[in-house]
């Protein structure tokens, strides 16, 4: 072969490997369209593929500012209050109104002027406004909000289809796909960044930001900041796969997103009736270890979750599911950890029925329940302990599940009833702090709150000092304290 064949050959070779390679245009036209629900964007052959994200969707986002009021009360010290030589006047007496701001990002979602955000951003607010793109503000009201999933609908004036965001299956995503985020990041207006996404399916999370109850966050390692909450994360087609929610703060260039496929039903639910209503079975799951599964001669294959507790007159005992039980399928499907487990109760409604299958001494058995309402579970799970009887120990404490206090603490255990407070005639004063974690009284394990109010309640009469075991503020090394009723 003579060096000219041999010459072009190779630049044919070459040639062929950058088209496959995309460097070098497949087409004659300097522009190709890329098409996006129906509409068509066009961009430059050599032209970033986010563009035509951006432009789809920048209209869609939108910067909210919302603005909470406490009341705060003078500090008078003691010295002043009841000294003759000082007079104070009344006024200064009275307690004052704090405005407390935040802002953060949402989507508009629908023509009639629906906005998905989070819950955590407008809790609480008084006053919401919504900034869209073209920079003119406007009011917002709140149709409803989830604290369990950290999500909230919120609701301005009917807008044109071209603000509105089309919303992908979040289902269909895997790692490695393009990741677009955007938002409003450290009170700057709109921006857009760029990654993949990094794993699904992340649960057991104590973000800042947010740590909802129900956890399936996506992880990506486009740069989402504060501010950013409640705004897009987006898929290559610009489609919405995710809402962001909140960034690790130990570790930089890790965020995450509400799978968008979770925020259409509780969209749904709060569009028809402004809340969510979850079933509530009333057991405690726990992961299925290696350890487990010899114990309970089961083989190494066998996937669900251990039975660890069964709480008194709920759905779970009148169906008969019992301690040491192992669920292996909901409703005829299998079931892989306790994050699935969960998600799948809570898809059900109050009063439908829930099929599980269970291994119970080596035989797997079949048993129905009529779930009850979780929603009522926790607002009694949340009362005072003896109804108005005054709390053991002058302390007020809630269920590590409670949205509040994932939302607001960074809590690195898994099992115990928080502080949340600490009364002035408490023996815990100076001792026990909001934010502790309670595991054990008396010697007795406290696991959640049915486990407080029974060791409280055996301990009402006693008298003598009781010990205490606690993680203060919800960290990982244990305290232990005395306390014993005053005279």
């Amino acid at each position: 072969m003579t060096d000219r064949p041999r010459r072009s050959l190779m630049i044919a070779f070459v040639v062929a490997a950058f088209l496959l390679a995309g460097l070098i245009p497949s087409q004659s036209p300097a522009e190709k369209e890329i098409k996006v629900e129906g509409s068509r964007y066009l961009t430059s052959t050599f032209e970033s593929p986010f563009v035509a994200v951006a432009e789809r969707l920048k209209a869609s986002v939108v910067h909210i500012n919302a603005i909470r009021e406490r009341e705060v009360r003078p500090f008078i010290p003691r010295f002043f209050e009841n000294n003759p030589f000082f007079d104070i006047d009344p006024e200064d007496r009275k307690p004052r109104v704090q405005k407390i701001p935040s802002s953060g990002s949402g989507i508009i979602i629908d023509s009639e002027g629906y906005v998905l955000t989070n819950n955590h951003l407008v809790q609480d607010a008084g006053e919401i406004t919504v900034k869209l793109i073209e920079g003119e503000e406007v009011d917002a009201e709140v149709v409803g909000a989830d604290p369990e999933t950290d999500l909230a609908l919120l609701r301005i004036d009917p807008v044109a289809e071209d603000y509105v965001a089309p919303l992908g299956d979040s289902d269909k995503i895997r790692i490695g796909d393009w990741a677009i985020a955007m938002g409003n990041p450290l009170g700057l207006d709109w921006t857009l960044t760029v990654g993949v996404i990094s794993a699904k399916g992340r649960s057991n999370l104590n973000i800042a930001g947010g740590g909802p109850v129900f956890q399936d966050f996506i992880q990506t390692d486009a740069s989402i900041n504060f501010g950013n909450s409640g705004g897009p994360l987006a898929n290559i087609h610009g489609e919405v796969i995710g809402l962001n929610a909140a960034v690790n703060a130990r570790a930089e260039g890790i965020g995450f997103a509400i799978p968008i496929n979770l925020a259409k039903d509780v969209v749904r639910q709060l569009k028809e009736s402004g809340s969510i209503s979850r079933g509530y079975l009333g057991m405690v799951p726990r992961p299925l270890t290696g350890l487990l599964r010899e114990a309970l001669a089961l083989d190494e294959d066998v996937e669900g979750v251990f039975v660890e507790a069964v709480e008194a007159n709920t759905p779970a005992e009148e169906g008969d599911l019992r301690e040491e039980d192992v669920i292996v399928e909901v409703d005829g499907e299998p079931v892989s950890d306790v994050n699935d487990f969960r998600f799948r109760v809570a898809r059900h409604e109050p009063g439908q029925r829930l099929a599980l299958t269970v291994l119970r001494d080596g035989k797997r058995r079949e048993l129905e329940f009529t779930l009850a309402n979780r929603a009522e579970y926790l607002q009694a799970a949340s009362a005072p302990a003896g109804g108005g009887e005054a709390p053991w120990m002058g302390l007020d404490v809630e269920s590590l599940d409670s949205p509040r206090v994932r939302r607001n603490a960074d809590i690195e255990v898994d099992s115990g009833v928080i502080v949340v407070g600490v009364r002035e005639d408490s023996p815990a004063q100076g001792v026990l702090n909001r934010g502790d974690v309670i595991v054990e009284i008396d010697q007795k394990p406290i696991e959640n709150l049915a486990d407080w109010r029974k060791v409280t309640g055996e301990l009402r009469g006693v008298t003598k000092a009781v010990l205490v075991k606690y993680h203060p503020q919800g960290r990982a090394q244990t305290r232990y304290a005395a306390l014993k009723k005053g005279d």
